[in-house]
């Protein structure tokens, strides 16, 4: 069974079709590049495929399982196994560091105690580099320091499978390293990653399989 089976999908904006009827299929623990120019419907596209949006059209499978039409609890186990990380960090500009990754843990590990939540915030800190004060909020960060966090905050419930829009934008070279490594070792362990990047060095280092997205269509053959 395909991890992600998307068949015939389209989207919406008002009264602009951005994704015009796209379908691929994803397997476990490979490697999947959307690739193409600003405005071609990728993120949208990314967005779909995590149940961020919902299709005008077609439909998403996960694991098998349309992922409009799940259950509570079967979306609250595919919002674990999934992670996104945003262009634009996406963090609540209202909360402090240690309460912007807590909420995932307090939702996807409620029997996990205070304590336990701010040890495993800290080591998720530290692994992508990550030393300044845990009470500062994202306005205090600089917008590299902001998408360490918001890729940490990916990471602190253990996912499976990773959507990546633009991931190392903002970072300098030293945390785009330690961000990189880290993805290494999530893809040699099993795991899933589906990324947008414009960066050629992002992208020879996770070749997988491409997919050039342009006007909301796949063109030509995956790569």
């Amino acid at each position: 069974m395909d991890l992600l089976d998307v068949q015939n999908v389209e989207f919406q904006s008002r009264s602009q079709k951005i994704v015009k009827g796209i379908s691929l299929k994803i397997e476990r623990g490979t490697t999947t590049a959307l690739i193409g120019h600003s405005g071609s419907g990728k993120s949208t596209l990314l967005k779909l495929m995590d149940g961020l949006l919902v299709p005008s059209a077609g439909k998403i499978l996960f694991e098998g399982r349309d992922i409009q039409t799940m259950n509570k609890a079967q979306n609250l186990e595919f919002r674990q196994k999934c992670s996104f990380v945003f262009q634009d960090s996406a963090l609540w500009a209202n909360q402090n560091i240690v309460q912007n990754l807590s909420l995932p843990l307090q939702i996807h590990f409620p029997s996990m105690t205070s304590e336990e939540r701010i040890f495993t915030v800290q080591s998720v800190c530290a692994m992508v580099g990550y030393d300044r004060d845990l009470t500062l909020r994202p306005v205090d960060l600089s917008t590299g320091e902001q998408k360490r966090i918001a890729f940490a905050r990916a990471m602190i419930c253990g996912p499976e499978v990773l959507f990546l829009d633009e991931c190392t934008e903002s970072l300098d070279r030293k945390g785009s390293a330690i961000i990189m490594n880290l993805l290494h070792n999530f893809i040699d362990q099993g795991n899933t990653v589906i990324y947008i990047s414009h960066n050629s060095t992002f992208i020879a280092e996770f070749p997988g399989t491409m997919y050039h997205i342009e006007n909301g269509l796949i063109q030509g053959e995956p790569v």
